[in-house]
């Protein structure tokens, strides 16, 4: 019962960052008055699952995982992936264009979160500009507007500090394989320090736009900060960080902000 209670909780973990992807596209309807675009909304959340499945699959480092767990992942993954290119083809060219460059980003992921730093900004970049470009209808080639828009900087800064903070998990393995994650150049106390001065720039920047949701996630990144030991907890740790980055998201459903 402990170990398929332990598996539920990975399996969870696993699927969590779609109500991430949810959160960052509200978020960012809310602060541009854009309505959404439910094909390319669906098609970003699909995306969002078919990746974390696919990554799983991949990086199997437990060999007692159980085999409903990895046909979980497997049947995930396909649904995912098969709905999202059916949902595709609904794509203007411009989208495709970002599409694109999703892509290639991919391609040197593996070398490129091998750099200090590189990794958390990496995937917070791709997951917020992907948020502008796909759930939208986007008119702009490569949706460069990311770039322009006032929301993106405390939402990157936000998404790279979680990135960090789930790298405490895996602070010896980095270590072991070469990855220079900076919990592992510079331990979990200075680490921390960073974390929560990176949180509390995007805390004043967030207040100062009317973004209450992103102060609120701010300040619940800058309490779990000073508990290295939970968040080093596998599974456990990264799914209170996700759960943090989509409060926003859910302030808004539920009409409290």
């Amino acid at each position: 019962m402990k170990a398929t209670f332990k598996y539920l909780l990975l399996l969870i973990h696993y699927w969590f960052p779609v109500a991430l992807g949810w959160s960052i596209a509200l978020v960012i309807q809310r602060a541009t008055d854009i309505p959404l675009f439910a094909s390319g909304f669906y098609l970003y959340l699909l995306t969002i699952f078919a990746a974390y499945n696919l990554d799983r699959i991949i990086d199997n480092d437990d060999p007692s995982r159980p085999v409903w767990l990895q046909i979980a992942l497997i049947l995930g993954c396909a649904f995912s992936t098969l709905t999202g290119l059916v949902i595709a083809f609904q794509l203007s060219m411009q989208t495709f264009s970002a599409l694109l460059v999703f892509s290639i980003i991919t391609l040197f992921y593996k070398w490129a979160k091998k750099l200090p730093l590189i990794k958390g900004l990496l995937v917070a970049v791709v997951w917020v500009w992907a948020g502008v470009a796909l759930p939208f209808v986007n008119q702009r080639w490569f949706a460069w507007q990311f770039w322009t828009m006032s929301i993106s900087l405390p939402i990157v800064i936000l998404m790279t500090c979680g990135v960090i903070l789930c790298d405490f998990k895996d602070i010896k393995t980095d270590g072991a394989s070469g990855v220079k994650s900076l919990p592992v150049l510079l331990g979990l106390q200075k680490t921390t320090w960073i974390i929560s001065a990176l949180l509390l720039i995007a805390a004043i920047i967030s207040y100062h736009e009317n973004r209450i949701g992103l102060v609120v996630s701010s300040a619940a990144l800058i309490a779990l900060a000073q508990f290295p030991r939970i968040l080093a907890l596998d599974a456990i740790g990264p799914l209170i960080v996700d759960a943090s980055l989509s409060l926003p998201g859910l302030l808004i459903a539920l009409h409290l902000i």
